[in-house]
């Protein structure tokens, strides 16, 4: 068993997944800007603008929170690939170092 290749793929695996939970994150972030909830949705009653605030301010929030996210996983994917081609290349000295290929 070639340990070498399966830590390799292991950390490709990681790195694919960290990138596609990114890839998630930005896409509920667009779904929420797309929504396009302005305060007129909330009805026109003097109480409902106290909503609309609300609900602007949470969106807010969870935009921010959405964008963090994205940019978290981005450097776990990041990371992962750094891993994974400091490791190649130190398993790739070794080999030289010691006569393998």
């Amino acid at each position: 068993m070639d340990t070498t290749k399966i830590a390799l793929q292991a950390l490709d695996s990681y790195r694919q997944t960290a990138s596609s939970v990114a890839d998630g994150f930005d896409r509920a972030r667009q779904g929420l800007v797309d929504a396009d909830v302005s305060g007129d949705s909330f009805g026109l009653l003097q109480e409902s603008q106290g909503i609309a605030g609300k609900y602007s301010e949470r969106c807010e929030a969870g935009l921010q929170v959405l964008t963090d996210g994205r940019d978290v996983f981005d450097a776990l994917a990041d990371a992962m690939e750094a891993v994974r081609d400091a490791y190649r290349t130190a398993d790739k000295a070794a080999a030289q170092r010691y006569g393998g290929q």
